[in-house]
């Protein structure tokens, strides 16, 4: 006969972790912060952005995305597209850098796009969370500096070229948020056109 696994007590809380660390000298808790860097690089990359530069990572969470939405189509990986989403989440909390992170959101799309555009990939979850992602860096763009929104304007434009002959209503999607944000009004940046070819592009190179 199959045994019923015992109960668990309750886990711990950030309240009693809290408790535990208001404990802890300056030395403690060095030490403890070190266990814990040494623990996994996503903690390692956490700390790098939080406490040293936001930017010096920002490099392997694109790579890491990227790997994530697109991964090489001759090897055994499958596409993660909630392991990127976490990535994003991970940068944005650990830097709260609007420019980092609509970085990140428009490498999330410009990747996945390519790979519907290069290999048909993709249904409606798919779709669904590019548009999120895409939603999600238009409505933060206002408050980008003048040098970062020229970058990203330059990626909504490959974006939107890209995603020309993909069903699904992606495209009218892409066409519909980078009009609202793009479109003229008042000081904004002036209308985007449409570029007329979909020979296919390298998207524009981070700084």
């Amino acid at each position: 006969m199959k045994r019923k696994a015992e109960p668990t007590a309750d886990r711990p809380t950030w309240k009693a972790v809290k408790a535990q660390l208001r404990g802890l000298d300056a030395s403690g808790l060095v030490g403890l912060i070190h266990d814990l860097y040494e623990a996994s690089t996503d903690n390692q990359r956490f700390l790098h952005s939080r406490l040293v530069d936001p930017t010096s990572e920002l490099g392997k969470y694109r790579e890491l995305i990227s790997d994530a939405v697109f991964p090489n189509p001759l090897g055994r990986k499958p596409v993660r597209m909630a392991e990127a989403q976490r990535l994003i989440r991970h940068y944005e909390r650990a830097t709260g850098s609007v420019a980092g992170t609509v970085d990140l959101l428009l490498t999330f799309v410009a990747v996945g796009t390519d790979q519907a555009a290069d290999l048909g990939y993709g249904d409606d979850a798919y779709f669904g969370a590019l548009e999120r992602g895409l939603r999600a860096a238009t409505k933060m763009l206002r408050k980008l500096g003048p040098d970062d929104f020229d970058r990203a304007r330059e990626t909504l434009l490959w974006i939107r070229n890209r995603s020309t002959n993909i069903g699904w209503g992606f495209c009218d999607a892409v066409d519909d948020l980078t009009a609202a944000v793009l479109e003229p009004s008042g000081g904004s940046p002036g209308k985007l056109r449409r570029p007329r070819s979909n020979t296919r592009m390298e998207p524009p190179a981070p700084n």
